[in-house]
C-alpha cells in the first residue's frame, strides 16, 4: 500500500515559539516580538493551522499507518490529518516579567476534537531561575517531542517518536530550570524535570499508581560563529507499566528470541519502561 500525499495547507502564526513548552525568552526577536503582543492585545495569542490530503491505496480496505486504516470499500479519500488551534494566555506582573501562562490546543478533524494541550505553568522571579507546569503537555525527552510542528522539517515526527511516545503527550507536572537573564553562559542551559501518568493520551485515565520519571538536560542553540550554530541534549525516561499477567518475555542476546517467565509472583509487579536519548544539532548558514 503506497498512500500519496497529495495536497498540504500549512497555516502557522507567526510568533510561534520554537518548542512547545518554551517559555517566553525576550532576548530573542522572536521572544520580543511575543511581548509586544501579549501587552498590545491582553497577553492572548491564538494560532494554529490545518492539514487537509488527499490519499490513494492499491486496493479498498488497506491498512495504513499514516492517517489510519481504510475503509473495508475505499481505496481514495479526503481527510483532515490535523487542525489545530492554540490559545496562550500570559500574565506579566510589573517589574518582575511573566508570572503565569496558559495553553489550550485542540486537534479538530472529521474523526472528532481531541484536546493537545491543556497546561498552566507558574513562573518563579525572584532569581528568574525556575518554573513549574503541570498539566497535559509534551513529555520533555529528545528533540523531536517538544519541535513545533512549524519549526519541524516535516508536519510529521519520525516513527520511532511515534512509537515509543505515541501522541507525545502525558499528565504530569514538571520543573524547569531556565535562567531568563540575558548574562552569562548560563542563559544556554534548561533542565526539565517531572513526573508523569504514563499512558498519555491513549488512556482516559491512569490506569496504575506508578508514575514515569522523565528528565531532560540541554545546551539551547547558541552561535558558535555568524554561520554555525550548535545545540544539545541528553534525555532519560525511566518508567513502567502494571504487570496484569504472570508471562514475562526477556529477549535473549541474539535479538531473536525470548526467555519466559510464568511464575504467579509475575502479576502485580512493575514491567520496567526505561529509554535514554542523546541529541544534536549543528545548523551551517550557507548562501
Amino acid at each position: 500500500m503506497f498512500p500519496a500525499l497529495l495536497g498540504l495547507l500549512f497555516i502557522a502564526q507567526s510568533a510561534q515559539s520554537q518548542f512547545l513548552m518554551d517559555m517566553v525568552d525576550t532576548s530573542k526577536d522572536i521572544g520580543k516580538g511575543m511581548l509586544s503582543i501579549y501587552k498590545r492585545f491582553d497577553f492572548i495569542r491564538m494560532g494554529g493551522y490545518i492539514q487537509p490530503q488527499f490519499q490513494v491505496t492499491q486496493e479498498p480496505g488497506a491498512k495504513s499507518y499514516a492517517g489510519g486504516d481504510f475503509a473495508p470499500n475505499v481505496d481514495n479519500r479526503f481527510m483532515l490529518r490535523r487542525g489545530r488551534i492554540r490559545f496562550e494566555y500570559a500574565h506579566f506582573a510589573e517589574q518582575t516579567g511573566p508570572s503565569v501562562q496558559f495553553v489550550f490546543q485542540f486537534d479538530g478533524t472529521e474523526r472528532g476534537v481531541f484536546i493537545r494541550d491543556f497546561w498552566g505553568r507558574i513562573f518563579e522571579n525572584k532569581f528568574k531561575l525556575f518554573s513549574f507546569s503541570m498539566g497535559m503537555f509534551a513529555r520533555p525527552f529528545g528533540y523531536e517531542i517538544n519541535l513545533a510542528s512549524s519549526d519541524r522539517e516535516s508536519p510529521e515526527r519520525g516513527r520511532m517518536s511515534q512509537i515509543l511516545m505515541k501522541t507525545e503527550r502525558d499528565m504530569g507536572a514538571m520543573v524547569s530550570f531556565e535562567p531568563r537573564r540575558q548574562k552569562g553562559f548560563l542563559h544556554y542551559f534548561k533542565v526539565d524535570a517531572g513526573f508523569f501518568n504514563g499512558p498519555g493520551l491513549n488512556a482516559p485515565a491512569d490506569y496504575d499508581s506508578h508514575k514515569d520519571f522523565i528528565a531532560r538536560v540541554a545546551i539551547k542553540p547558541f552561535h558558535i560563529n555568524k554561520k554555525i550554530t550548535f545545540s544539545t541534549g541528553v534525555s532519560l525516561l525511566d518508567g513502567g507499566f502494571l504487570q496484569n499477567t504472570k508471562y514475562v518475555y526477556t529477549s535473549n542476546r541474539d535479538l531473536r528470541s525470548f526467555t519466559i517467565d510464568s511464575s504467579q509472583n509475575n502479576i502485580g509487579k512493575i514491567a520496567p519502561r526505561k529509554y535514554y536519548g542523546a541529541d544534536v544539532q549543528l545548523k551551517i548558514k550557507d548562501k
